[in-house]
């Protein structure tokens, strides 16, 4: 994939998106994850190339989030937007208070509780789009929306332009933006260059604390001391593999699980299919996605 016409057209697509909708500013709340920094990169080139859209990034921490991601999210702010365009926001104390009046009825599980810190996050990033008459950039990509790996009214936004990639392939749009675009440590980009290498190194969490192994504990633990690139290729192998295989006849179906279970262990092909087929009902409202075939 020629990802600099990858970025290019993500970068196009949202300019565009918010040019003809009439908005004038990018909403973004900031992990300091590789999604949210990607993301953070498509937004500010809108920005610099139509200085009338504004780029506004918030970090939203509550306790769970580590000392790394809080680090790394400033590294970004600092680096993508402009000065007096990025602030953090602590919520613990908001997430404490909800939880306490939620759990007054019922046990509250891991889950849950998580899904609260990202519907807490998102409360406060749409009061910021309306006050700039803009949108909330959504983050998740196409491998966490096969997997279910996203909170409804949390971290689901307005427009996406990440999300025809698989996340694998995320780390490869990173890579380059790294290595070509943003690629001397000195200088200009050196800010912008420092954010994208710490957002490659980072272990990709939830920033909800459901795992103390990150995503891939909960996703596919076999995986979990793997590159985090080299994890997600091998899921990203696993899906794509299953969806191809169920939409082909019985004999390739059969053929594609075969390949899968040779080569992978039973407990994680099977756990990542099951997240597919119970999330279904999640995927039925995405945002707007920018799709593979404007770039592929």
């Amino acid at each position: 994939m020629d990802y600099a016409k990858v970025f290019e057209t993500m970068v196009n697509e949202t300019q565009k998106y918010l040019e003809s909708n009439n908005l004038q500013a990018m909403i973004l709340g900031i992990s300091g994850g590789l999604d949210s920094t990607v993301t953070a990169a498509i937004c500010h080139e809108v920005e610099k190339r139509n200085p009338e859209l504004k780029f506004i990034g918030i970090s939203l921490p509550c306790s769970s989030n580590s000392e790394e991601e809080n680090d790394s999210a400033k590294i970004c702010m600092k680096a993508f937007c402009k000065s007096g365009q990025w602030w953090t926001e602590n919520l613990q104390k908001e997430y404490m208070l909800m939880r306490a009046t939620c759990s007054q009825r019922h046990l509250m599980t891991t889950i849950g509780q998580g899904n609260i810190k990202a519907r807490l996050r998102m409360t406060y990033l749409y009061n910021e789009a309306n006050y700039f008459n803009g949108l909330v950039m959504d983050t998740d990509n196409l491998t966490e929306h096969y997997l279910g790996f996203f909170t409804i009214h949390g971290d689901v936004c307005d427009f996406n332009p990440i999300g025809g990639l698989w996340k694998h392939e995320v780390y490869y749009l990173a890579e380059y933006l790294y290595t070509d675009y943003y690629d001397a440590p000195f200088g200009p980009d050196g800010e912008r260059h420092l954010a994208l290498e710490h957002a490659l190194k980072i272990t990709p969490t939830d920033g909800n604390g459901v795992n103390d192994l990150g995503d891939m504990g909960q996703i596919a633990p076999e995986f979990a001391y793997c590159k985090n690139m080299d994890a997600y290729e091998k899921v990203d192998n696993i899906i794509r593999t299953y969806l191809y295989g169920i939409q082909s006849h019985p004999e390739v179906f059969q053929a594609s699980m075969q390949t899968l279970y040779d080569t992978y262990t039973p407990e994680t092909v099977d756990g990542i299919i099951r997240r597919i087929k119970s999330t279904e009902y999640k995927r039925k409202k995405l945002p707007i996605v920018v799709g593979r075939k404007k770039y592929e």
